[in-house]
């Protein structure tokens, strides 16, 4: 049925059900399951702008990735400990706009399948679903299950 689930993670409450429904298909079906956790890229030139000008400049992707790595190992970990075969699991962490990413690296990695929360952490609640969703749903070339 499913031999690669992409779950995409944020660290937010609907990454994390999503997650749990992704385990859930991939001990139904065998299939890989891959976590990627998306940081927002930010140039150079945005950091420069900044209005806060500290002796050592940090690059803000730096500081990014660094959390977005600690989202997808935790991730993982949750995966297993849900009962995914760890050798099953791989969690990954990309630079991007979220949607964008989030497809490209579906498509590439041949995915049969996105789990999505349907609310991510800049989520409006009043919202029903997510912008990130809404565009993955809209032009990823496999199914699309928003939790």
């Amino acid at each position: 049925m499913f031999n690669r689930i992409l779950v995409p993670v944020d660290g937010s409450k609907g990454a994390l059900k999503a997650l749990e429904k992704g385990a859930g298909l991939q001990l139904l079906t065998g299939a890989e399951l891959y976590i990627l956790c998306v940081f927002k890229h930010h140039s150079l030139l945005e950091a420069s702008l900044s209005m806060v000008r500290p002796e050592q400049l940090d690059l803000p992707d730096d500081a990014l990735k660094e959390y977005a790595t600690e989202i997808a190992v935790h991730a993982k970990s949750h995966a297993v400990e849900l009962g995914v075969p760890a050798e099953k699991v791989r969690s990954f962490v990309k630079g991007g706009r979220p949607s964008r990413i989030i497809v490209r690296f579906a498509r590439k990695r041949e995915c049969d399948l996105i789990v999505i929360g349907s609310q991510g952490t800049n989520g409006d609640k009043s919202l029903l679903l997510g912008s990130v969703a809404q565009r993955v749903a809209g032009s990823a070339h496999c199914p699309t299950l928003i939790v």
